[in-house]
């Protein structure tokens, strides 16, 4: 039995994708052949790949597995972190999921503000 592990594509792979695809005035075939001969060691994605790796970029400025966020992003507003704070005060033994979901947020965003303010969901 084998397992197939996911291939990674790091954020240099999509760049070169991008450079090969706009190299090849956006021919996704010519790009494949393209990135298989400058890159003869990498693993030759599908030529699908480079259209839309492409069209992300173009339509959102990031690039598919770019988990990179703007400064704002993080930021929590006073609001949000009130909300959460009574919500596990009101009862404590709710979980962080259930609490996401009544204010809207991830509940790693929960997990992250009760531990800043001292609170553990569960522990009474």
């Amino acid at each position: 039995m084998f397992l197939t592990i996911p291939h990674v594509v790091t954020h240099a792979e999509y760049a070169d994708m991008v450079f090969v695809y706009g190299f090849c005035n956006g021919n996704a075939l010519a790009a494949c052949r393209e990135y298989s001969l400058g890159f003869p060691n990498c693993r030759v994605p599908d030529s699908r790949v480079f259209a839309s790796v492409y069209n992300k970029l173009r339509e959102t400025g990031a690039l598919p597995s770019s988990h990179i966020s703007s400064k704002g992003a993080n930021e929590q507003n006073v609001d949000e972190v009130e909300s959460i704070i009574k919500s596990a005060e009101r009862s404590p033994t709710t979980s962080t999921r259930r609490i996401s979901t009544r204010i809207g947020v991830r509940h790693t965003r929960v997990w992250r503000t009760l531990r800043q303010h001292g609170l553990y969901p569960f522990h009474l």
